[in-house]
């Protein structure tokens, strides 16, 4: 059976997201026009649909928050600019909430694990054929970022875990077997450690909610040690997992994250209740930092989402940015427990695995992975929402 223009348009959402931003943007605006045109029958069921899922209002308010500090700062015109992003992410989680409701079997399973297993083999091979340059290991990165490409893995190695867990059949639990294997060793190769303890964060949630995952905790848990102790002496640059609880040296790169944290803090008690503005902090790190961090006099983040929007945002950001939050947490949470299956799973331990990257990184400001990530959780909490008309 032919799939309808809306259900293509989300598969191929789905396979560029960890792929391409600019493919992803092309194939949300064909997912757009697919739902303008499906307005004509289903227009009442999309409006009812958007107004029932509180993370869309809480991703309003979001929003408007960072237009109202973008408006306060210093610099209204670039700060606006950059607080624009936010619209991006409420466009994409309000297209996947309404495709979702309309084409709940769209085969958005194929189309991740394609996407994911073949960026997964080519940053294993950017890792294994990549030489050593400056005698370091090259890191498996993909086509963004190698921070951005763990977090993606990350986000595969626990959907692959839960499709383990609910097997259709005795083929699927092969080639899911395969599929996180081959994600998890891309993870390990880019050296993103907090991806790594974040997708253990993940899984630790499903072993919670699914009682055949308790069994395989320990045996993560120890793996994950394994992998720990062998970074500490592997070729990666100090990149270890005992540099991030070491004491504090200036001159180690590894801990530039306590130099971006406290320049965060005092922004924000600078500038409490709206921040500097979105793109503030990389505007203002000189004034906060003179000298050179790793090679560089200026910073774009705080490498830590909560700290940034305090700094950027304000206590009105942050409180917007904390109710966003829980309520990705609260409805992922209620999904899984009131509808255990692979989907609900996933979304449940994506949302885990989210909370935990973001306290070394932002990464809902990387509009590549927050947009996935956004899918991963509609798709998942879309049992939650009303399938009929409620208008």
């Amino acid at each position: 059976m032919p799939l309808s223009p809306v259900a293509a348009a989300l598969a191929l959402c789905a396979l560029l997201l960890p792929v391409s931003i600019a493919g992803t943007n092309a194939a949300l605006a064909l997912l757009s026009l697919a739902l303008i045109a499906r307005a004509r029958s289903d227009g009442r069921r999309i409006v009812g649909v958007w107004l029932s899922e509180p993370v869309l209002a809480a991703l309003v308010l979001y929003a408007a928050a960072s237009l109202v500090s973008a408006a306060a700062s210093a610099s209204p015109a670039a700060s606006l600019r950059d607080a624009v992003k936010d619209l991006h992410r409420l466009w994409s989680l309000g297209l996947f909430v309404a495709a979702l409701a309309l084409e709940p079997e769209a085969p958005l399973r194929p189309a991740l694990g394609i996407s994911f297993g073949t960026i997964a083999l080519y940053g294993i091979a950017q890792t294994v054929f990549g030489g050593r340059p400056n005698e370091l290991m090259v890191r498996a990165h993909g086509f963004v970022h190698p921070v951005v490409f763990g977090e993606q893995m990350a986000l595969a190695v626990l959907g692959g875990s839960c499709v383990l867990l609910r097997p259709t059949e005795r083929a699927a639990r092969g080639a899911a077997a395969a599929f996180t294997v081959i994600v998890f060793a891309a993870l390990v190769l880019s050296q993103t450690r907090m991806a790594l303890l974040a997708a253990f964060a993940g899984f630790a949630l499903v072993a919670l909610l699914e009682p055949r995952a308790r069994r395989w905790a320990l045996p993560a848990l120890l793996v994950m040690a394994a992998i720990g102790t062998a970074w500490e002496f592997l070729p990666n640059g100090a990149r270890t997992v005992s540099s991030l609880f070491a004491p504090y040296d200036p001159h180690n790169p590894q801990q530039a994250r306590w130099v971006l944290w406290d320049a965060a803090i005092r922004m924000f008690r600078d500038h409490p209740l709206t921040g500097v503005g979105p793109g503030g902090y990389n505007r203002l790190f000189s004034s906060y930092y003179a000298g050179t961090l790793d090679g560089q006099r200026n910073w774009g983040s705080a490498h830590n989402l909560y700290l940034h929007q305090l700094a950027e945002r304000g206590l009105a950001g942050g409180l917007a940015l904390l109710l966003l939050c829980g309520a990705l947490a609260a409805r992922a949470l209620r999904a899984a427990r009131g509808d255990i299956d692979t989907r609900a799973l996933w979304s449940a331990a994506a949302v885990t695995a989210f909370l935990a990257m973001c306290l070394t990184e932002t990464a809902f400001q990387n509009e590549q992975f927050a947009t996935l990530f956004l899918l991963i959780w509609a798709w998942g909490t879309m049992s939650l929402r009303p399938r009929g008309e409620i208008l």
